[in-house]
């Protein structure tokens, strides 16, 4: 039996302060605080450790999607205060492997590579292996019209694929606590949810309804 998903709010917000309302609304329901890449870009570092403080008892996954300058944007997010940190896979082979050694030089750390506008992951996947990568972020992104483009059998085929060569996968992109049902038999880390939660008449409620999915599809 799989293990139950970790639950990541996504905080794609481009000011900091609804950012924190939110988290300090519902992070009682979550596992995961992202500080998503508008916030990590409008107010930098500094919601980074806010967060942090915030929510000292979370894995807070700083989404910078570094796309050069690898360690040094990684070594940034965990001075900050990250767990988790991201880098584009579409990057340079030494921008990941760069970030990948900053994660591995502490203790429970992760770098996660985000899979965005990558249409073929499973071809550079002994690569990212090579480096080390435990971590993938099976992404459909803002400008890819998530809300349009429905979760399909190829993506589970893909997402199968990769965990059965031994990643470990977040999936981000329109999830609701309908959508969910759709992985249930698929071991998944990680399920990040954003717009379903922050733009909910009740976030918090809309975020229980999200852990009930989960429970539902992944008994213990």
């Amino acid at each position: 039996m799989s293990p139950q998903p970790k639950i990541q709010l996504a905080l794609d917000y481009f000011h900091l302060a609804p950012a924190l309302a939110m988290a300090q609304r519902v992070k009682d329901q979550v596992d995961i605080i992202e500080i998503g890449t508008p916030l990590t870009k409008a107010s930098g570092m500094l919601a980074v450790r806010t967060i942090r403080e915030l929510c000292p008892d979370h894995i807070i996954l700083a989404d910078i999607k570094s796309p050069d300058v690898g360690g040094g944007e990684a070594r940034m997010a965990f001075n900050a205060g990250a767990d988790w940190s991201t880098v584009m896979g579409t990057a340079a082979r030494d921008t990941i492997r760069l970030a990948q050694q900053e994660a591995d030089s502490r203790p429970d750390h992760e770098l996660l590579v985000d899979l965005t506008a990558i249409p073929d992951p499973l071809s550079s996947a002994k690569s990212w292996q090579e480096l080390g990568v435990k971590r993938l972020v099976y992404h459909k992104g803002w400008d890819e019209g998530n809300h349009a483009r429905g979760w399909e059998e190829h993506d589970r085929s893909v997402l199968a694929q990769l965990i059965e060569l031994g990643f470990k996968l977040s999936v981000a992109g329109a999830l609701t606590a309908e959508t969910i049902p759709f992985f249930e038999d698929i071991d998944i880390s990680v399920l990040v949810v954003g717009r379903a939660i922050r733009e909910a008449k009740d976030p918090a409620a809309s975020a229980r309804a999200i852990r009930k999915a989960v429970q539902c599809g992944w008994p213990t």
